[in-house]
């Protein structure tokens, strides 16, 4: 749980004009400022995106429910979770018939991120539960103190989702950093539930060897059977994107959809050393005049 410190900090910096809130939040993290004249690494990009750029199509991409429908359009044969309910109110949610349910699904809010509820053998949440939650998270603002424009303008919903069960285990998470259409880095995400390991790769799945965030997995996981295709899909999706993160699951041997994802931890996930920051930042062409 949140300090109360930082719950006071994040209520109070969101009243900040927004570059300098961002170069204070910035600060705060890399002990420096970053450079908004002349960015060149992946962290500062972020920022610079967070300022000036206000395509709406950042604002399909954030959406956990109009991504899926973009993906599909981009790439017919990828597999994509499918939404069983959604609604925009807790009067919908007071609505749903849990005896129509599977017994294994997901209830997920599609405006902002880590608000996700897992139901296992039909233990479904009480009716007040799922109110408590619903209302939690139509009042989150993932907009807000740390500047992710694209959330802004997401219309608050609540959906079910069809659970993809993975024998128990959590699923290895590949997410692609697609820059102009051409993915230059892989990231891998296993054991997320249990002793999260995360390995970054380069295009041809040459390990990269340095830690970010968390530790890497050893010996280094081996290239997955049907990386091309993910390379494939995931250049199609992020075609009409200067820079966007496409995370896919393997599912029964299916690539599947995760999400897209518009400001990889929030412009604040902290590299190792600068060479990595500047390396993920140099594919990267802004242009937003």
């Amino acid at each position: 749980m949140a300090s109360f410190q930082y719950r006071l900090f994040s209520k109070v910096i969101r009243y900040i004009p927004l570059n300098i809130r961002l170069q204070i939040l910035y600060f705060r993290r890399f002990h420096h400022f970053f450079d908004k004249s002349k960015p060149i690494c992946f962290s500062e990009k972020l920022q610079i995106r967070k300022i000036k750029d206000r395509r709406k199509l950042l604002v399909v991409a954030a959406d956990k429910l109009e991504s899926k429908k973009y993906v599909k359009g981009k790439v017919p044969e990828i597999y994509i979770p499918k939404t069983l309910w959604e609604g925009n109110s807790l009067a919908d949610v007071k609505l749903i018939e849990f005896n129509s349910l599977p017994s294994n699904y997901v209830f997920k809010a599609n405006h902002t991120s880590q608000t996700i509820e897992f139901i296992r053998d039909a233990k479904h949440l009480s009716m007040p539960r799922m109110l408590e939650l619903a209302s939690k998270w139509f009042n989150h603002d993932q907009s807000g103190s740390l500047g992710e424009w694209a959330y802004q303008d997401i219309p608050k919903k609540v959906f079910i989702e069809e659970f993809l069960d993975f024998s128990g285990n959590a699923p290895d998470d590949y997410k692609f950093f697609v820059y102009h259409g051409k993915v230059k880095y892989i990231q891998l995400d296993s054991d997320r539930f249990n002793q999260h390991r995360r390995n970054m790769f380069d295009v041809a799945w040459n390990d990269l060897g340095f830690e970010f965030s968390h530790p890497r997995k050893l010996p280094s996981p081996p290239r997955p059977e049907i990386l091309d295709k993910m390379i494939q899909f995931a250049e199609k999706i992020g075609e009409d994107f200067d820079f966007i993160r496409v995370d896919f699951y393997i599912y029964k041997g299916f690539v599947t959809f995760g999400e897209l994802t518009v400001y990889p931890g929030a412009g604040f996930e902290k590299f190792p050393i600068r060479y990595w920051d500047v390396e993920f930042g140099k594919y990267w062409e802004q242009s937003y005049d």
